[in-house]
């Protein structure tokens, strides 16, 4: 039997929360899930703070130190991985896999990897020049981006059903069936949010959502705040979202899966939280991010109705017509089964599975009916 080994390389970047950790730390977990018999994850400080309470019993966790470049960094692991490359490279005597994940791996950073005999998989949603085995753009717009091989063989998985989920957040979507008919409980996402510019505006929008004549007239939305790891302290995010609503702050910043399970509407920003959301279906409003080209993942959500186009935030009637088109999403028991629906087609969540299945044992399918597979779980996967 072919042993496989696989390193990891990830880091927490500033200002986009911990997106490309949380994708690694999903595929260590689907890498020892299919006994790999090797898995070790690298990040730079302060990344094992996020990454080490969450990292599978059995995987090896990695740091390095701000100072080393990217010319040395390449070295370094290409020296970790070259006494693992086989003589003789088949089916029994595979390649080790480093998994890059993020926009910091340059293709001069993957050609030393290569030569050092790893294949060598990336997994980011920027496009770049790439010398790598294989390039994953795990995005709903995966399909629109355009990467030059200069291999010339590299090999493309495009599309959020690459998207790696946590095996948490797997189980939770086998789990989450119920979609109530109108929205009391909303969340707001703030990893990558300027949340000074936008917990203002979602509130005082919320705030003017009417509720219709057939509603109980004790309707009364609260507000939950989902912390990112890079923004404000708690106390400091209750007050910018106002008084005029009941507002809370979620304690943990790692785990959001039962808060999302306990929301009836997410307001986000493009990072992990709006992944799982698709994923469970948890119907949403995407907010631009404030210094972060907006147009591929929010515009694609709207032309997929995903999320509605929300006004222009400098508009001075920016509230009322966010309260307006809030209206549909929080009391139209169809509108938001569809909206789920939507997301769940988008990002069905084996992500991380595929992405280890296809790259090491060069097997899997995506199913051309994603809803069907999400209804009874992947029958590959027998534990779903």
């Amino acid at each position: 039997m072919a042993e496989f080994r696989a390193w990891i390389r990830a880091d927490v970047e500033e200002g986009f929360g911990s997106l490309h950790q949380v994708r690694a730390i999903a595929l260590a977990e689907a890498a020892k899930r299919d006994s790999f018999k090797e898995i070790v994850l690298i990040t730079r400080s302060p990344g094992e703070e996020t990454t080490s309470p969450l990292l599978p019993e059995g995987v090896e966790l990695v740091v390095w130190g701000k100072d080393v470049q990217a010319s040395g960094e390449a070295a370094r692991l290409a020296d970790l991985v070259r006494p693992h490359v086989p003589k003789r490279i088949d089916s029994r005597n595979p390649r080790p896999l480093v998994y890059l994940c993020g926009p910091l791996f340059d293709e001069d950073y993957q050609r030393t990897l290569w030569r050092a005999g790893a294949e060598v998989v990336v997994i980011s949603d920027v496009a770049g020049t790439t010398f790598a085995d294989w390039y994953i753009v795990p995005k709903p717009y995966g399909g629109e981006l355009e990467i030059p091989s200069k291999s010339g063989y590299t090999r493309f998985l495009r599309g959020a059903q690459y998207a790696p989920l946590r095996m948490e957040t797997i189980r939770a979507i086998c789990s989450n069936r119920i979609h109530r008919t109108s929205a009391v409980r909303f969340a707001v996402a703030t990893e990558g949010l300027f949340a000074a510019y936008w917990l203002p505006k979602i509130s005082a929008a919320v705030e003017q959502v009417a509720a219709p004549d057939y509603i109980d007239s004790g309707w009364k939305p609260k507000l939950t705040i989902l912390p990112g790891l890079n923004c404000p302290g708690d106390e400091d995010l209750g007050k910018l979202a106002g008084k005029g609503l009941e507002v809370s702050v979620h304690r943990d910043r790692r785990h959001f899966i039962d808060a999302l399970h306990d929301t009836d509407l997410l307001f986000a920003p493009d990072g992990v939280i709006l992944q799982d959301s698709l994923a469970l279906g948890v119907p949403r409003v995407v907010l631009p991010r404030s210094g972060v080209n907006p147009d591929l993942m929010f515009e694609h959500l709207v032309r997929r109705d995903a999320t509605i186009q929300i006004p222009d935030p400098e508009d001075k009637e920016f509230s009322s017509r966010l309260a307006g088109s809030l209206g549909r999403m929080v009391f139209d028991p169809a509108y938001r089964r569809a909206q789920g629906r939507i997301g769940q087609n988008l990002c069905d969540g084996l992500g991380s599975i595929r992405i280890i299945r296809q790259t090491a044992f060069k097997e899997y399918v995506v199913p051309q009916n994603v809803t069907r597979f999400f209804e009874t779980g992947d029958p590959m996967i027998r534990e779903l």
